[in-house]
């Protein structure tokens, strides 16, 4: 794997107007969220599965995709919660999801799960900090 740096570098040639970025939102019975811990960014490894669509796939396709290929489940998408923009360039789409199948395995990109209470979340970036807290106020009734 390559340096966030040299992999934002190459992805602006091979990508130049913006990259859209699907993501998994999943809770447990105990409305914790599932995080994955990355093993490519040594500051803030933890986050939500999901990685940018390949061209011309279908946001869900990804998102069930980058699943699959990050921690070895099967996710069903029970709908979109949030499109949301962090830069001017970057667009990211957020699934309600339920795993459906498989057991955790370890892949290049990420080396552990675990399910956290939205007030005690592990070393993730700000952004996504508050990107978590959005959407877990989003779902809370559904999580009753």
């Amino acid at each position: 794997m390559f340096p966030g740096w040299l992999q934002n570098i190459a992805s602006r040639i091979i990508r130049p107007l913006f990259q859209v970025f699907a993501a998994a939102v999943m809770f447990d019975q105990d409305k914790k969220i599932f995080l994955v811990k990355v093993t490519y960014q040594k500051s803030h490894p933890w986050g939500l599965p999901g990685g940018c669509l390949e061209y011309g796939e279908h946001p869900e396709d990804a998102v069930v995709r980058e699943v699959r290929e990050e921690t070895g489940l099967s996710v069903s998408i029970e709908k979109l919660l949030l499109v949301d923009a962090w830069r001017p360039d970057r667009v990211g789409l957020f699934y309600l999801c339920r795993i459906t199948d498989g057991t955790f395995t370890p892949s290049e990109e990420v080396s552990a799960f675990d399910y956290f209470s939205v007030d005690n979340l592990p070393d993730i970036r700000p952004i996504d900090t508050n990107i978590i807290k959005r959407l877990h106020k989003m779902v809370q009734h559904e999580l009753a």
